[in-house]
């Protein structure tokens, strides 16, 4: 259950930290051990990366916004435990994101379309994204809503920064707009296909630690105008009831506990991490017969979830299915 939640480190170091007696068969002792260490070393050469990256980067004049992934990790008891992903870069001043991507291809790397907001190549084994954008909305009408909120906010510039560690300082979004970023990521991928505890305890360990700096005020206006605070109550109330959050750590009222609570808390535990370790029919191999697939899953989720947030999931099986036509247009 550690693995298909993407949190294997941090279980395992609790396990490590019991009495001798209640430790586990040494072979899962040894299994623990062993992760630890690997997803310990794969953050270390995740940041010695992004310092290579930065000041490349900056040496060509293309400045960036650490997004989510190892600034996520920062806030975590131990930062090296949270199992790390991609590196997310957000090349945010007007013009950089092509330039940037036209600069890298003359040097010979190979960059590859990723999705709405972002290409992607491999570095030393790690996948690197350059973002346009932070994300994106599948119902058009809030994701022109937020690209405008985006601006504005990319404009004033007052941007945080992450240490992470004593000579790698990273700027990030502000606070308040990073709090509901991470939020709505997490959101989107749950709807599309699913997402394990990790993402989770990602939103909530920012909030738990950037408490006192969120503007209430601004993190409500951006919850209601984009209609997703009562799914940010919703996950809110199950990192309360399941994983001992404190209720006053979110900036947002809370709900009691209902049908919806128990759905996306069933789903989490079934599907895993991004959905990939959900039961049944896996994705076919066959591109067109796994394209369908997905999008028959995509309708699914929808009904299923639809009631949760209709803006955001009735939307789905067409934007889907419309994106999938361009895209094969342009192919």
């Amino acid at each position: 259950m550690a693995y298909k939640q993407s949190v294997s480190a941090l279980v395992g170091d609790k396990v490590l930290s019991l009495s001798a007696e209640c430790l586990p068969p040494g072979d899962i002792t040894m299994r623990f051990v062993a992760v630890i260490e690997q997803t310990k070393q794969a953050n270390l050469k995740m940041i010695s990366l992004l310092k290579e990256l930065q000041e490349e980067y900056t040496r060509e004049g293309y400045p960036f916004l650490l997004l989510k992934g190892l600034a996520c990790g920062a806030n975590y008891p131990e930062p090296l435990l949270r199992n790390p992903g991609d590196i997310d870069l957000l090349l945010y001043r007007k013009g950089d994101y092509d330039r940037a991507n036209e600069w890298l291809t003359k040097k010979g790397v190979k960059i590859e379309h990723g999705g709405a907001v972002h290409n992607q190549y491999l570095r030393d084994g790690i996948a690197v994204e350059n973002h346009s954008h932070s994300t994106y909305f599948s119902n058009w009408r809030y994701n022109r809503r937020f690209k405008r909120v985006e601006e504005d906010v990319l404009k004033k510039g007052a941007f945080a920064t992450v240490e992470l560690n004593s000579d790698l300082s990273v700027p990030i979004l502000p606070v308040t707009f990073n709090a509901f970023f991470l939020f709505q990521h997490l959101f989107i991928h749950f709807v599309n296909f699913g997402v394990g505890l990790r993402q989770i305890c990602d939103w909530v360990l920012f909030l738990h630690k950037h408490r006192g700096e969120i503007d209430v005020d601004e993190f409500n206006s951006l919850a209601t105008q984009f209609v997703l605070l009562y799914p940010m109550q919703l996950f809110a109330r199950i990192a309360i009831d399941y994983l001992d959050a404190p209720e006053s750590i979110f900036p947002f009222p809370m709900i009691h506990n209902n049908c919806h609570t128990d759905n996306i808390k069933h789903d989490i535990l079934e599907s895993g991490n991004f959905g990939f370790h959900r039961p049944g029919k896996k994705r076919p191999k066959e591109k067109l017969a796994g394209m369908w697939f997905s999008y028959v899953g995509t309708i699914k989720r929808s009904k299923k979830f639809g009631s949760i947030s209709p803006q955001h999931c009735a939307v789905l099986p067409f934007t889907r299915l419309l994106y999938r036509l361009k895209k094969g247009f342009k192919n």
